[in-house]
């Protein structure tokens, strides 16, 4: 396999407003994103030969994106999906420059996530659910109905065999709570969150309080990927792609088939041999974090922690600024926005190139980074970046 450490870099990060209602349209947001991404690229919407999009179904297409930037793209495509296409999709652009198809990629993610289709919201049709994925008729007609069930029946096996407690999401939820506050574009800055205020607050669909969920948000992100080449010539200083796992998934497409398997199990040791690294080299992270109990399995997945310590890992504030791991320091999706995993990625970029220095939101000497995508427990990518 041909090796693409450091020869792909991300040039360009931009997000729209983020609001609990836009009173917009999800391409009028995309433009918002895109054009901050170009400005932070230093580069014009005509330097811009691919665009793609991931979506369920709520977004604008990355052909009407081009269109309204006042371009004809040589590549276009937008695929139905949410956590890990970020990641996908950034693959997906590498492997179109690699093979000289396009040279720059404009990659984003635009949803009126709070105030329109809303993945928690309800109006779900049960009976369209059962065909939405395998195994689906077993649970679903029996009320598992959401993913907080779905992901809450992997997250109580998971506590039972390896002793975490629900203090220990409170950890993960207070740490990126605490990030929020140095971020004033986070949904939650200005509202910091108390273990006792997390662990008084009743459960929406057990082990998950409404504190465990990601916060819907609307919003678009846009990121840009180019070669490394190319990105000398930028305004921005790029990040390097080290390692990329693009997307994998677990052994059987029921997955509850094993509720000890998850995705990123395979993920984890593809991207650190592509990138070189191992766990103890990584100083900043992105966890994907749709609920709390995803990042603890997360962090044992990509070794961070060993099977039986997460719950101590957390509880020692090894996800806080000056911890082991700061992790999702602009908030998370806990916490700042939810663009299924695109904002954790800008945070990152972002962290990597040291755009928070002398302030107390920078992560000190941070000079690698990961941030990892999920799917669901069966389906995962992940990326390592370095400035």
């Amino acid at each position: 396999m041909v090796s693409i450490k450091d020869r792909y870099a991300i040039v360009g990060v931009g997000e729209s407003e983020r609001s609990k209602n836009s009173g917009t349209t999800p391409l009028h947001m995309a433009l918002d994103a895109a054009r901050a991404a170009l400005n932070d690229a230093g580069l014009e919407a005509k330097d811009i030969d691919g665009f793609m999009s991931y979506s369920e179904h709520d977004s604008c297409s990355s052909h009407q994106l081009a269109t309204y930037l006042g371009v004809r793209p040589k590549y276009v495509k937008d695929i139905m999906g949410g956590g890990s296409s970020t990641e996908m999709l950034i693959a997906d652009a590498v492997g179109l420059i690699e093979t000289g198809q396009v040279n720059t990629v404009l990659i984003y993610r635009s949803m009126n996530g709070r105030s329109g289709v809303r993945m928690g919201g309800g109006g779900w049709d049960v009976n369209m659910l059962q065909n939405a994925f395998e195994g689906g008729s077993f649970i679903i007609p029996y009320g598992a109905g959401s993913p907080s069930q779905w992901f809450g029946l992997f997250a109580t096996r998971h506590m039972h065999e390896t002793g975490l407690t629900q203090e220990h999401l409170g950890h993960v939820c207070t740490s990126f709570y605490e990030h929020a506050q140095r971020n004033p574009k986070a949904y939650f800055y200005g509202k910091p969150l108390t273990m006792e205020e997390y662990k008084k607050t009743p459960y929406l669909s057990f082990p998950f309080n409404k504190h465990d969920f990601c916060m819907e948000s609307d919003e678009a992100n846009a990121i840009i990927v180019t070669s490394a080449e190319r990105a000398k010539n930028g305004k921005s200083k790029p990040v390097y792609i080290m390692g990329i796992s693009a997307r994998q998934c677990v052994s059987h497409a029921h997955y509850w088939n094993n509720l000890d398997e998850v995705a990123a199990d395979y993920v984890a040791p593809e991207v650190y041999k592509m990138a070189g690294v191992g766990p103890e080299d990584i100083h900043v992270a992105s966890i994907y974090d749709c609920y709390s109990w995803v990042v603890l399995r997360q962090l044992e997945a990509y070794g961070f922690a060993p099977r039986g310590e997460v719950g101590n890992f957390v509880a020692e504030g090894n996800l806080r600024m000056g911890g082991k791991l700061p992790s999702n320091t602009a908030g998370g999706m806990l916490s700042e926005g939810y663009t299924h995993g695109m904002n954790n990625v800008l945070e990152i970029v972002r962290q990597v190139r040291h755009e928070y220095k002398g302030t107390d939101r920078q992560v000190e000497n941070c000079e690698i980074g990961i941030c990892t995508g999920w799917a669901g427990p069966d389906i995962a990518g992940a990326m390592i970046l370095r400035n």
